[in-house]
């Protein structure tokens, strides 16, 4: 049965992706309260177009329907506008809407503010004070935008990009004229981006902008409520009127009546179910690092909004252990020998190194299965010898991996069916289901190779041409990682949420991740900072375009 679900819902996604922006409903479990005839209509369509509701995917979210929550309120509050979510976008609507005379309200679900801005280093900004004032000579807004066509096969809305790379440094700007103090701008560690455009956060932390956001929002008299997340929207014949909201500390539902509704709600990382329904992504054996539920996606569904194409922010890890964890330090992360399902070389494994790391993931999950395949010789490199290839995070290159070792016994002896060990390439291949023959021979073809120096078949770095010769040998299978989802409501140019039919959803918006439509399949680390960027220009431009709609 789980074979059929799975295939029934990548089914599902193709058809999706073919019909190009997949302005579709893949959800309906809901029907709202307060809605009038029109709103139920868009309802209908909405399940119509999903042709199943996904009751998993609600499951793992916060999500109630709304004739469930409304005759549970125990406080009803008001406000111009009320915000979901507490991140980067979030907040920058915030303040946004707050400093143009809203009266805000936001509702984060965490027991503190940030979400994974917090993760970030610093954000993409083009034309911006800073940058003047270090005399930067910048690309032209052409260039940037045709980087990014190319990248995506021209695939990307131009468009968009045009309209946010200009904007970009205005966010800069923005926060600059708040008080927020960048520490200068660059390319990217120097070598990951491609343009002068880097501007890093003071202390290069994340959490120095959010505290920076919270303490303005303060100023400004933002009611800001923790661990007190939305759980549905509140309608009135058709329109967005508020939220409903649940104070996880009180057990107590609240009624949150809005002129509009700003969702940033930070992706749905974690949502394994939604991740497999809006995108190709097998999640199986796959993990996240955000902690995004897809409540805005699922929210806004059950009002009719239909749905974009996904992306995913991807990495690479080894199932039952996390990204800092020894054995993926080893595995994943350094130019080892990588083989498919069939036992064949699949890619130029330093591509980690010299490339963009969305593209070595890519090339990884081209495969139905990939493994990292190494001898002892390249165990007691990693941990007592000359160390690892590739730098890590906290790890430098040449840097040991204390427990290497005992993390790859470890995971053979749990029998996951992820982790192999053999005295002869044959065993190896037998253990792993793997075409003996083939094995033997690319790991004979590879060794040839290192011995000669040269990459004929893909390119490889020679540095990293490190034969695999002396047992045991051993095999690790690569799987994915959710870094981050990008995209899931179809939105505007002003980051209101279209319906099914592509028309706005009086008084929704939707910002940060969910609402973001610049990327196709791959993230571009040509223009690092662009996803918290988005974040913050998504907020301004919801915080503004509702206020001057629906306040002022």
């Amino acid at each position: 049965m789980e074979f059929a679900r799975r295939d029934f819902l990548k089914g599902a996604a193709a058809a999706g992706a073919l019909a190009g922006f997949g302005a579709i409903g893949v959800l309906g479990g809901c029907s709202a309260a307060g809605n009038g005839s029109d709103a139920q209509a868009k309802d209908e369509t909405a399940a119509v177009a999903s042709g199943s509701d996904n009751e998993e995917a609600r499951a793992l979210s916060l999500v109630e329907c709304e004739s469930d929550v409304a005759g549970k309120v125990k406080e009803r509050l008001e406000c111009d506008i009320a915000v979901l979510g507490g991140g980067g976008s979030g907040l920058s609507a915030a303040v946004r809407a707050a400093e143009l005379g809203a009266r805000v309200i936001v509702l984060e679900k965490g027991s503190s503010l940030g979400g994974s801005t917090i993760g970030t280093e610093g954000m993409f900004g083009w034309g911006s004070k800073l940058q003047q004032q270090e005399g930067v000579e910048l690309s032209s807004v052409a260039e940037l935008v045709e980087e990014e066509n190319v990248f995506t096969n021209y695939r990307c809305d131009a468009v968009l990009w045009n309209k946010f790379i200009t904007s970009s440094g205005k966010s800069a700007d923005w926060l600059m004229d708040e008080g927020y103090v960048f520490d200068g701008v660059d390319i990217y560690k120097q070598s990951v981006s491609s343009f002068k455009c880097f501007h890093w956060w003071a202390d290069q932390s994340g959490q120095t902008l959010i505290d920076f956001l919270a303490a303005r929002a303060e100023e400004l008299g933002v009611d800001v409520r923790l661990e007190t997340p939305g759980v549905c929207l509140k309608t009135d014949n058709g329109a967005v009127a508020g939220v409903y909201a649940h104070d996880a500390k009180s057990d107590a539902y609240l009624e949150v009546s809005a002129k509009a509704v700003i969702a940033g709600c930070g992706g749905y990382a974690v949502n394994t179910a939604l991740i497999e329904q809006l995108t190709d992504w097998d999640m199986t054996y796959a993990n996240a690092t955000a902690t995004g539920t897809g409540d805005a996606v699922i929210m806004a569904e059950d009002v009719g909004a239909g749905t974009y194409m996904t992306s995913i922010l991807p990495a690479i890890h080894v199932y039952g252990y996390v990204t800092a964890d020894p054995i993926v330090v080893g595995c994943c992360n350094q130019p080892l020998l990588f083989l498919n399902q069939d036992g064949n070389r699949c890619m130029d494994e330093s591509l980690f190194i010299h490339a963009h790391k969305a593209l070595f993931v890519n090339a990884i999950l081209s495969q139905k299965k990939c493994f990292c395949v190494f001898d002892q010789a390249m165990v007691d490199r990693f941990e007592s010898g000359e160390g690892i290839f590739s730098a890590w995070r906290t790890f430098a290159v040449g840097s040991n991996i204390e427990n290497f070792q005992g993390q790859v016994n470890e995971c053979i002896e749990k029998g996951m069916g992820n982790a192999f060990v053999a005295d002869t390439i044959e065993e190896l291949a037998a253990a792993m289901e793997v075409d003996a023959e083939a094995m033997r021979a690319s790991v004979d073809r590879y060794n040839d190779l290192c011995e000669r120096g040269v990459d004929e078949d893909y390119l490889k770095d020679p540095a990293y041409l490190m034969p695999v010769e002396q047992g045991p040998f051993y095999a690790i299978r690569l799987d994915p990682s959710v870094t981050n989802t990008i995209g899931g409501l179809d939105v505007d140019y002003h980051n209101q949420v279209l319906d099914v039919e592509g028309s706005p959803i009086p008084g929704l918006y939707c910002v940060g991740v969910d609402g973001n439509k610049l990327y196709k399949e791959t993230y571009n680390y040509a223009m690092s900072g662009g996803l918290v960027s988005f974040a913050i220009y998504s907020g301004l431009t919801a915080g503004e375009h509702a206020f001057s709609t629906y306040v002022s």
